[in-house]
């Protein structure tokens, strides 16, 4: 299982985009019960994907493991959103339905667990008896990085405390999100800036 784990963020930039992401994002939420849910802002806006990108490439500018060419992708080709975990909120184990890479770069550091869980084999998070060895802890500004297609992943509850992350899906080919069995639902669309 390839994993990277890299710093993205300074903590002033984290703050700067929660700040943009909570203003210009496109809120949904993604519920299969009670607490297996996570509240979500797509992000949409295109100068700010381009800033993402600038940095994503530098981040992987010289790591020979990324199995395509980053200087070719455009903003066309990456997904974002801001999630946001609480009140015991947590995020099952899944794979994505397209993608080859995913990042989620944590940008708070005032909660309680919100531990990522990367597993070859689909577990159950719900009663929290997640081996340790699979449990990830992010740092404010540090992100996770995987095949997010083929690695199964998740959220541990988060017990205090907001999570906040961005997710970055990446698909150098044609980028379709499918919902599949999940369900969305749009609640409220903010203006961008």
């Amino acid at each position: 299982m390839l994993v990277k784990n890299n710093f993205f963020f300074s903590k002033e930039e984290c703050e700067e985009i929660v700040l943009f992401c909570e203003k210009a994002g496109l809120q949904t939420l993604h519920k299969v019960d009670a607490y297996n849910k996570w509240d979500n802002l797509r992000v949409y806006d295109d100068n700010f994907k381009e800033r993402i990108l600038k940095r994503y490439k530098e981040v992987f500018s010289n790591d020979e493991s990324v199995p395509f060419d980053l200087n070719t992708l455009t903003i066309t080709q990456i997904y974002l959103s801001l999630t946001r975990y609480y009140d015991g909120r947590f995020l099952e184990m899944h794979r994505d339905t397209s993608t080859q890479l995913t990042s989620v770069i944590v940008l708070t550091d005032d909660f309680e667990d919100g531990r990522f869980v990367l597993s070859n084999d689909k577990i159950k998070i719900e009663n929290s008896s997640v081996d340790d060895k699979l449990l990830h802890t992010i740092n404010q500004g540090t992100g996770l990085t995987f095949n997010g297609h083929t690695i199964w992943h998740g959220v541990m509850p988060v017990h205090k405390g907001i999570r906040k992350s961005l997710n970055i899906w990446v698909e150098p080919n044609d980028f379709k999100i499918q919902s599949g069995d999940n369900e969305f639902v749009v609640k409220t669309q903010k203006s961008f800036l």
